[in-house]
């Protein structure tokens, strides 16, 4: 094995013997000069293999206890799961987290009230950002907020390659959404980015969510939906079409959204809008 490039003290870039470009964790792997041959290959703990070319730059813009607090998540995920997890899972905690701490830099402190039956629906992960929560605590010394439970549990979740039977039906409807963005905001998705990633990641559990009506909207929710529809008009035209058009999409098929559904969808429109404009 070869290693080609530094990443922290803890991961690095490196190539397999097939010449295969993989990312190798192991405590200090980082230390050494590279490139370098690694002829001791047990001093990696863990190999991470069909690695998204924008992998790399992502992680060099994440704090190093904050992917070995993913690392360790994933770790004990695959321990509690009995499904088989997309191995990028490390890496898309790891940008979430680092996300998640950038916004309580902000002073940003958004509640979602749409999240909170994910502990019921799917207490296995639950628990597993519960433990993801705890060592961000006890290591990084930075409380999150208890929302940002359940979105770490929603990465969890849409990381366990399980698909269900209403999964092409999904992907049909994500697959127009983006459509949407594109043809109306006028800029190309990058398809292999962690923040697409995200937005497929929310916009499922959505298409999960919209199906019970029988939740009441609550005054914060409507407080904060109020927020965000006023602040549409500094989005321009463009945007609005854009988010009146998913919705009239999504409608045509059976999913119509109350206030705290779309002020959940406009918040991630926001943000996929932001991170690619060119």
């Amino acid at each position: 094995m070869r290693l080609m490039k530094k990443i922290n003290n803890n991961f690095a870039l490196a190539q397999d013997s097939s010449g295969e470009t993989i990312i190798v964790e192991g405590r200090g792997i980082g230390f050494r000069p590279m490139p370098c041959e690694l002829d001791d290959l047990s001093k990696v703990k863990r190999t991470y293999y069909g690695i998204k070319p924008n992998s790399v730059s992502m992680l060099e813009n994440v704090r190093e206890d904050v992917l070995q607090v993913a690392s360790d998540t994933y770790e004990y995920a695959s321990r509690r799961l009995p499904s088989k997890l997309n191995q990028n899972l490390t890496f898309i905690l790891a940008d979430h987290i680092q996300f998640c701490i950038d916004r309580i830099e902000q002073h940003i402190n958004v509640k979602m009230p749409i999240y909170y039956d994910i502990e019921h629906l799917y207490p296995v992960e639950s628990d597993i950002a519960r433990f993801a929560m705890r060592l961000i605590r006890e290591r990084l010394h930075i409380v999150l907020p208890v929302a940002e439970k359940t979105g770490i549990a929603l990465n969890i979740i849409n990381s366990e390659i399980d698909q269900s039977a209403g999964a092409i039906k999904t992907q049909e409807i994500i697959s127009l959404c983006t459509s949407i963005i594109e043809t109306t905001m006028g800029f190309t998705i990058d398809r292999t980015s962690f923040s697409y990633s995200r937005f497929v990641t929310h916009l499922e559990y959505l298409l999960k969510r919209t199906g019970d009506k029988s939740d009441s909207v609550s005054e914060k929710g409507l407080d904060i939906v109020k927020m965000l529809t006023g602040s549409l008009d500094n989005m321009g035209p463009e945007f609005e079409t854009c988010l009146s058009t998913m919705e009239i999409e999504l409608e045509r098929r059976g999913y119509p959204l109350n206030d705290e559904e779309r002020m959940y969808l406009i918040m991630h429109l926001v943000r996929i809008c932001d991170r690619s404009k060119p």
